[in-house]
C-alpha cells in the first residue's frame, strides 16, 4: 500500500490535534494518531478517552487505509523532512515514510484497537455562532478557571442555555470570569462543564474566522462541529456553584480606567512584584489611581493613572497582580469600568453600558 500527498496536508491537522493524544500511557494505543483514507480524504483522530478530535484532510492520493502512528513521532519526522513531497508505504505492522532521500521507519498499532469515541444521538439543544466569535468569548475567560482543585467542577468552563442565551463561566473561587452571548435558537435550557483540557484545545482548534461552528448538547456530551473539524468531549460530573451570588450588584465606587494605559502601568510596576506574593496594591483618590507593588526583599515600585474617579472615599485594595494582568491582557475594550465596595469584598470588572461581560476578582488580605 502506497499513499503520496504534500506534507503540510497531513502536518497541520496532525499538530492542530496533538494536544489530545494522551500523555499519561493508561493504554499504550492512545499515544497513537488514528488515520483512516477513504477516496481522497484522510481523517485524523486522536484522543484520551475522555475528548477526540477528528480534522478532514484532502488531496491525498493512493490506496484506501486504516492505521495508527505514534502521534509525536509522526508529527516529528513530518517537521524534519527535507522536501515536501512525502510517501508512506505500509509493511506488514510498521510504516515507511520516505521524502526525498530521507527515509523513516514507525511500528503501527492495529486501527480497530483504536478506542474512538462515538457520538450520541440524543441531542438536548444545539447552538450555531461563528468560530471567532466563540473564540473570543473563550479567550475573554478561560484564564479563570481552576487547574488542579480538589473540586473537580471548577477544573473546567460551564456552558448553560438559560433565556435564549448562552451563558460561558469560568472560576477557581478566588476570582470568576462571566460572558454571554444571544442564541435565540436554541430550543431547550441545559447546563454542561466542560473539562480545562477541552476548554484549552478548542481554543487552539477553533480559527478567527467567520465560518461556522455547531455545538450540540447531550446529557454526558457536548460536540463542536465545523467543516472539517469535530470535537467530542465529556462532561465533567457534579453541580456548579450558583456563580450569579458572587456578582456583586452593591458596588457604588466605579473608577473608569483605560485598558491599555492600566496594562502598561501594572507591567512596569510588576517588574519589582512578580514573586511569591504577587500582590498589587491599588490607591484611589478623585480622579487619581496610583499602582504600586512591594516584594519581599522590600523593594517597591509605584506608578500613576489619571482614572474617573468621582467618589469622595479615598480606597486602598491589594489585588492578585496576575488576575489583573490576565483580565487587561485578554480583553480588547478601550475601558474597563473597575467597581469597589470596600476594600474586603469582591471587585466587579465589567464593560462600560454592556452586560455580556464581568469578571469579580476577590481582594487580598492586607
Amino acid at each position: 500500500m502506497l499513499i503520496k500527498f504534500k506534507r503540510d496536508a497531513i502536518l497541520k491537522p496532525l499538530t492542530q490535534v496533538i494536544g489530545f493524544v494522551e500523555k499519561k500511557q493508561t493504554m499504550p494505543i492512545l499515544s497513537n494518531v488514528y488515520l483512516k483514507k477513504t477516496g481522497d480524504n484522510v481523517i485524523i483522530v486522536a484522543n484520551d478517552l475522555e475528548i477526540q478530535a477528528t480534522l478532514t484532510t484532502s488531496e491525498i492520493e493512493g490506496e484506501d487505509f486504516t492505521i495508527t502512528l505514534p502521534g509525536k513521532k509522526f508529527q516529528d519526522v513530518l517537521r524534519s523532512l527535507p522536501s515536501d513531497d512525502v510517501t508512506l508505504e505500509f509493511v506488514d505492522n510498521k510504516v515507511n515514510v520516505k521524502s526525498g532521500r530521507a527515509k523513516f521507519v514507525l511500528q503501527s498499532l492495529p486501527a480497530d484497537h483504536y478506542p474512538l469515541l462515538q457520538v450520541q444521538a440524543d441531542v438536548v439543544s444545539t447552538v450555531t455562532m461563528s468560530q471567532k466569535e466563540l473564540r473570543t468569548l473563550l479567550g475573554k475567560i478561560q484564564y479563570s478557571m481552576a487547574a488542579n482543585d480538589t473540586r473537580i467542577f471548577l477544573n473546567g468552563m460551564l456552558f448553560e442555555i438559560k433565556e435564549n442565551d448562552l451563558n460561558l463561566v469560568a472560576t477557581d473561587a478566588h476570582r470568576l470570569g462571566f460572558v454571554k452571548v444571544g442564541v435565540p435558537n436554541a430550543i431547550n435550557p441545559i447546563s454542561s462543564i466542560l473539562p480545562r483540557k477541552t476548554i484549552l484545545e478548542l481554543y487552539r482548534l477553533i480559527e478567527d474566522s467567520d465560518e461556522v461552528v455547531t455545538i450540540k448538547f447531550m446529557p454526558t456530551q457536548v460536540v463542536f462541529e465545523t467543516g472539517n473539524k469535530q470535537l467530542i468531549t465529556k462532561i465533567l460530573e457534579g453541580k456548579y456553584p450558583d456563580y450569579t451570588r458572587v456578582i456583586p450588584v452593591q458596588n457604588d465606587k466605579l473608577c473608569l480606567v483605560n485598558r491599555e494605559e492600566f496594562l502598561h502601568a501594572v507591567q512596569r510596576v510588576a517588574v519589582i512584584g512578580i514573586d511569591k506574593l504577587k500582590t498589587l496594591t491599588l490607591n484611589l483618590k478623585p480622579n487619581l489611581m496610583t499602582i504600586s507593588c512591594r516584594n519581599e526583599e522590600q523593594e517597591e515600585s509605584r506608578d500613576e493613572l489619571v482614572v474617573q474617579y468621582g467618589h469622595d472615599t479615598e480606597l486602598q485594595v491589594n489585588i492578585n497582580l496576575t488576575y489583573v494582568l490576565e483580565v487587561l491582557q485578554n480583553t480588547t475594550d478601550e475601558y474597563l469600568q473597575w467597581a469597589f465596595f470596600d476594600n474586603q469584598r469582591s471587585i466587579l470588572v465589567t464593560v462600560p453600558n454592556a452586560t455580556d461581560f464581568k469578571y469579580v476578582i476577590m481582594p487580598m488580605r492586607a
